[in-house]
């Protein structure tokens, strides 16, 4: 299922690049005249396919290098949380998402525009393409490696989403609480232990993503990013397609209503990661790969046994493979011996 879906994903990504290609040269009646940020603009649009082709092929190439390697592993007295082509995903678009946003904003003369007119739309294009490709690179990646530990696959994630929440509340003692709030425990065990009874939650027993992560984060982050996304692209193809002005204004619409809560979103994606003490390893990881080891027993028990089992059906198999190595090298020697 999942090659087929790979499958489909990369069709209809080379259909609408051979479409976008054959329109390269296509000149509409009625277009405007040509001024500068005319033609920066339709650069933009001839871009894309190149930019939508270049993340997928580095994803894929990602994808299959990451298989081979060990991936998340312990090592030592650190655990590694992410590799380097996540990160590379992950700061590309977040620098793009926050170039586009100031000069959107500029743009829109909801905030002083300080650069020259020009300057701000190739800086808002700039942004653009640095979302565009890290998005189809990290769709391609997720694709060939099928990962969707980032998406809430039961029903149960909402009973640990409110006890997540309430553990951030400092309900369950100041270590996991934003800011290490000190509740006095005559008020907070009462309610801990009800919680506890009705929710069955169990503070700091994660797998390796919170359940803020999947549910109050990545699919938010990815609805609207698509959306500004989308919406972007039927906004600059304009430049090369024929495409009807209410269409456009529909679009532009939405795209600046998605953009506004794109900002929201950045706030409350930011807010757990930094006035969470227990998270900044989380976050640190995003720069290093790494978490502490100590850290991940202690905070995210679930995806540290997960990964001693891992560690150890590859001990097993190494050691499988050198038996069977020292028992076709004992036969050979016996079969020459016997002649």
């Amino acid at each position: 299922m999942r090659r087929i879906a790979l499958g489909v994903f990369i069709l209809l990504s080379w259909l609408f690049l051979i479409g976008a290609g054959a329109a390269q040269t296509a000149e509409g009646e009625g277009w405007p005249p040509q001024t500068a940020l005319f033609n920066d603009a339709r650069f933009l649009a001839r871009a894309v396919p190149f930019l939508i082709a270049l993340g997928i092929v580095v994803g894929i190439v990602q994808a299959r290098a990451a298989s081979r390697a060990a991936g998340d592993a312990i090592l030592g007295d650190k655990v590694r949380r992410h590799d380097s082509g996540i990160l590379l995903a992950h700061w590309t678009n977040a620098f793009g998402l926050i170039v586009s946003l100031v000069t959107g904003a500029m743009i829109l003369r909801w905030t002083e525009r300080v650069l020259e007119l020009r300057l701000v739309f190739v800086l808002h294009y700039v942004g653009a393409a640095l979302m565009l490709f890290a998005i189809f690179n990290h769709l391609a990646r997720q694709g060939v490696s099928g990962g969707t530990d980032l998406l809430p696959k039961r029903f149960g994630v909402i009973r640990d989403l409110i006890g997540e929440l309430l553990e951030y509340a400092g309900l369950f003692g100041p270590e996991g609480a934003a800011l290490r709030i000190p509740w006095p425990k005559a008020i907070r065990q009462p309610i801990a232990r009800y919680v506890r009874a009705l929710l069955g939650y169990t503070p700091s027993q994660h797998g390796k993503y919170l359940t803020t992560e999947k549910t109050l984060s990545y699919p938010p982050w990815a609805s609207l990013v698509a959306l500004v996304v989308v919406t972007g692209l039927i906004k600059v193809l304009k430049y090369i397609y024929v495409i009807p002005g209410p269409v456009i204004a529909t679009t532009t619409a939405i795209h600046d209503l998605a953009a506004i809560a794109i900002g929201v979103m950045l706030v409350i994606h930011l807010l757990p990661l930094l006035f969470v003490p227990a998270n900044w390893p989380l976050l640190l990881s995003m720069f290093k790969t790494t978490v502490p080891r100590e850290y991940v027993e202690k905070r995210h028990p679930v995806w540290y046994k997960e990964l001693q089992a891992k560690a150890s059906r590859k001990v097993r198999a190494a050691a499988g493979d050198e038996a069977g190595s020292e028992q076709g090298a004992t036969q050979t020697t016996e079969a020459r011996t016997g002649d």
